[in-house]
């Protein structure tokens, strides 16, 4: 197994943990400032590890099966480019699945992440300046999908452990 690169995914948990528990205390502590952007940087970076651990799951994945696999590339279309040569990966084919789930936490998760990608539509040209009333903040909340953010948290890092029992069967 890839065990090099174990310590990717763990480190991307453990910082969505960090962030996690960020959350818990910004929204504990009524003496905090610009609240609503600390909140929204926490979860945005909560989100971005997530992702960020997910890739590093499929990295890991694929690379015990010997296959190359760059992280910008989509699950589905790696699958496909990896059953040209062949190759059955069934673990990445079970997280596809639940990739393309409709409603399911990792459809969620990385929906939530193209939305925090995404310029606003009619967004503006660049300002050129800092002047910081020039700064658009934009921010998510709740109502954006983040209240799921321990679940999942909680369901990546049980499927992470799943596919590593699985790999480890072999």
């Amino acid at each position: 197994m890839a065990k090099h690169k174990l310590s990717n995914a763990n480190q991307k948990l453990y910082f969505a943990r960090f962030y996690l528990d960020a959350i818990n205390s910004t929204q504990a502590d009524a003496a905090v400032l610009n609240r609503a952007a600390l909140l929204a940087a926490h979860r945005e970076s909560c989100v971005f590890h997530l992702t960020g651990a997910y890739r590093c799951l499929i990295w890991e994945v694929a690379h015990t099966y010997d296959e190359p696999y760059a992280g910008q590339t989509a699950l589905t279309d790696f699958l496909r480019q990896a059953a040209e040569r062949e190759k059955s990966l069934p673990e990445l084919e079970r997280i596809s699945a639940l990739e393309q789930s409709t409603g399911s936490w990792l459809q969620q998760l990385l929906a939530a992440w193209q939305r925090i990608n995404q310029l606003e539509a009619g967004a503006r040209p660049t300002v050129t300046g800092a002047a910081p009333a020039a700064i658009d903040v934009r921010s998510m909340n709740e109502a954006d999908g983040f209240s799921q953010l321990h679940d999942w948290y909680d369901n990546l890092s049980n499927l992470i452990e799943e596919i590593r029992q699985l790999l480890g069967e072999w």
